[in-house]
């Protein structure tokens, strides 16, 4: 899961929006999952992209990784192997578009790695790369809230914190920012509905541990733990434990 780190003069607006969407109803906010895959999904991708993720075809001019690489013939994005991509397929085969799934799941993960590239930039010889590359992330934050992949809590906070890189100016960062939480509000039919709210959070949570699974399942080295079979067995178990009406 994609965490914030506080800096600069961007955490008194950022603590305001997080209550004011928390007074709204979203109050599942940057916190692991009780069995951790979420949070190792996340610390995992700090020691670098995931085998397979990191070639030449991902990576843009200024050295951030490419939010949209090409897509090759067969659908498989380009800058993930094809062993990989076969056996995440054949781990969803199971479940509707699974095709469409597994391009979410790559796409998902590719986004948190550059969002924690972006917070790990340093902020003063780095900053015309940050300002890039948080414009890149802020022009996808809509539509990846929009898909159920953050809750309204997190969209908010991630939107305030790139702001805080792309609006060198206070006060038009502040107005910015809330700008940007009323949009964000606005993308959830009834944001003080608490039932409405914990199913859309649920059903984000779900995404998230899949696409955790996936990612882990990458990192492992003993070939026998990164078979595909063992892949298809956590994306099953995922599966059974949301079926089940389980959360955690």
């Amino acid at each position: 899961m994609i965490t914030v780190e506080k800096s600069r003069s961007w955490q008194g607006v950022a603590i305001a929006a997080a209550l004011a969407a928390a007074a709204a109803g979203a109050y599942w906010a940057f916190v692991p999952s009780n069995d951790g895959g979420a949070a190792n999904g996340a610390s995992n991708a700090g020691n670098g992209m995931w085998p397979g993720m990191g070639n030449s075809a991902s990576v843009v001019s200024n050295g951030a990784p490419d939010l949209n690489p090409p897509v090759l013939a067969d659908g498989r994005p380009s800058d993930l192997t094809e062993a990989d991509w076969h056996s995440l397929e054949a781990a969803l085969k199971r479940q509707p578009n699974a095709k469409a799934e597994a391009t979410r799941i790559v796409s998902y993960l590719r986004y948190q790695k550059a969002f924690e590239t972006w917070q790990n930039l340093d902020e003063q010889r780095d900053a015309r790369k940050r300002r890039q590359m948080a414009e890149a992330l802020m022009s996808e934050l809509p539509e990846r809230m929009k898909s159920g992949e953050f809750t309204l809590v997190e969209a908010t906070l991630m939107g305030v914190v790139l702001v805080a890189d792309m609006e060198p100016d206070e006060a038009k960062r502040t107005q910015r920012a809330e700008a940007w939480q009323a949009k964000v509000g606005s993308m959830v039919a009834n944001p003080e509905d608490e039932a409405q709210m914990a199913v859309l959070n649920r059903e984000t949570e779900f995404k998230r541990r899949r696409a955790s699974a996936f990612g882990d399942w990458q990192l492992k080295t003993d070939p026998a733990e990164r078979s595909p079979a063992k892949l298809s067995q956590a994306m099953e178990d995922i599966q059974r434990m949301y079926n089940s009406g389980a959360s955690n």
